[in-house]
């Protein structure tokens, strides 16, 4: 279960993402790191508390409902799946200008539409070794950072020593233009890149409501890979300004973890890392349509949706659903094919505007949770209220950041647009249909 939410939340946002960042912000980004990684330990935390008390189907989505209410629910699940649609949008775009490492003049639209009309087709027929394969996906990106944070390691130790030509060490985080290379704008607009990298996390829980005894084995998953993918995230990027100027790792169309291998010589080294990240991107983008496709089927158990989006095919698939993730994610083919130099991270904005979103609602579900529990908690938030308010405000003050960054404000309203877009489907459609539905709070709509 760890092993798939850290798969889950590791990939092209951190191995390509991290390089967009660095030529945004320079070493400053370890700041947005940090800031990143401690708003994913209190939602998680938070997460973890209600799940423990409360283990329903849906996860977060069910949390708002029996909280805030159906709307806040649906709003939820719809702005998860856009979420999903905007996350494997980036995804594709950032696969198809890492294949430029080996092919330069390849069409970056191409291996996106490629791998959307792959990806479509296996989600339509079968789900059996869905979990072995992103399981192994998970251990090649793990596998992958470990060998980054050991060759940085290395190549630092080398050159404190002064056998080493390359320029390692702590000044590297100062030496060139400061530790704010490009203002503190440049570090604002590193922030979506940054969020979407952590961005996913969440879905553990999804994961965790459904496992045997819940009371020990999600305290054990949120608190492990919570911390577990702080670590790795802090300690392969500042292992990665420490090893190389920052300036020399910020390749525009190439991975940082490409060019570290590929600086020191080891040309092969860096093709594998290439082709690991690949595959990362396309294991996320995979679990992006499957959870895509999975949220709209569930939204329409619910009468949010038609029942045309539950309906099944003869593999016991939502075809409906799946057809419509996919369409979604297809728009993201015409953006590189139209703008390939700026659609990752005009998307990265849109995936990180409905992931705050989420975690938002996560800690506000949490805060109203608590006061209504009667009881004694297994898994309490430490420091509540304090820390949960302590998160809203930097879930807050990085949507502003984002949305008035001119590289990423156009993103987040479209990510506004979809927000006013969910709500004109709830009082135009999903409230009257939802209304005949069995009451979240009762013991009927319980799983």
């Amino acid at each position: 279960m760890q092993l798939l939410s850290m798969g889950g939340v590791i990939g092209v946002g951190l191995f390509y993402g991290s390089g967009q960042a660095l030529e945004l912000a320079g070493p400053s980004i370890l700041i947005d790191y940090a800031i990143g990684g401690l708003i994913v330990l209190i939602m998680m935390r938070a997460l973890g508390e209600m799940t423990v008390e409360d283990p329903v189907a849906g996860s977060f989505s069910r949390h708002a409902d029996r909280t805030m209410g159906p709307m806040a629910g649906f709003i939820t699940g719809g702005m998860w799946w856009f979420f999903w649609v905007a996350t494997v949008m980036s995804e594709l775009s950032a696969i198809g200008l890492l294949v430029q490492y080996w092919f330069p003049s390849f069409p970056p639209w191409i291996p996106g539409l490629i791998a959307l009309v792959l990806f479509t087709a296996s989600n339509l027929t079968s789900v059996k070794v869905f979990g072995e394969v992103e399981f192994w996906f998970a251990v090649l990106k793990i596998f992958a950072i470990g060998a980054f944070i050991v060759v940085g390691l290395l190549l630092a130790i080398i050159a404190l020593f002064g056998t080493s030509h390359h320029e390692a060490g702590f000044p590297n985080l100062w030496r060139y233009h400061g530790f704010f290379p490009k203002g503190l704008g440049g570090m604002l607009q590193a922030f979506s890149l940054v969020v979407l990298g952590y961005s996913g996390v969440e879905t553990l829980a999804v994961t965790a409501g459904e496992s045997e005894n819940p009371m020990e084995a999600i305290p054990r998953a949120v608190t492990n890979v919570s911390w577990r993918i702080l670590i790795l995230y802090l300690g392969s990027v500042f292992i990665m300004l420490v090893a190389f100027p920052w300036s020399a790792l910020a390749g525009r169309h190439t991975s940082p973890y490409v060019l570290l291998f590929a600086r020191i010589g080891v040309p092969a080294a860096a093709t594998i890392i290439n082709a690991i990240i690949i595959t990362s991107g396309l294991s996320s983008s995979n679990t992006g349509l499957y959870g895509g496709s999975r949220m709209i089927f569930s939204m329409s158990t619910e009468r949010f949706l038609p029942s045309g989006m539950r309906t099944l095919n003869a593999k016991k698939v939502p075809k409906w659903a799946v057809w419509t993730t996919g369409l979604g994610i297809s728009v993201g083919i015409l953006v590189t094919y139209l703008a390939p130099n700026s659609v990752y991270v005009w998307m990265s904005s849109a995936a990180s505007f409905a992931a705050l979103w989420t975690w938002g609602t996560i800690l506000v579900s949490e805060m109203l949770f608590r006061k209504r529990f009667k009881g004694k908690l297994h898994y309490p938030t430490p420091g509540w209220p304090v820390v949960p308010v302590i998160g809203l405000l930097l879930i807050a003050a990085t949507l502003v950041a984002i949305a008035i960054s001119p590289l990423t404000d156009v993103s987040v309203w479209s990510g506004a647009v979809w927000l006013v877009f969910l709500i004109v489907w709830w009082f135009s459609y999903a409230r009257q249909h939802n209304s005949d539905r069995p009451d979240p709070n009762s013991q009927e709509a319980s799983p």
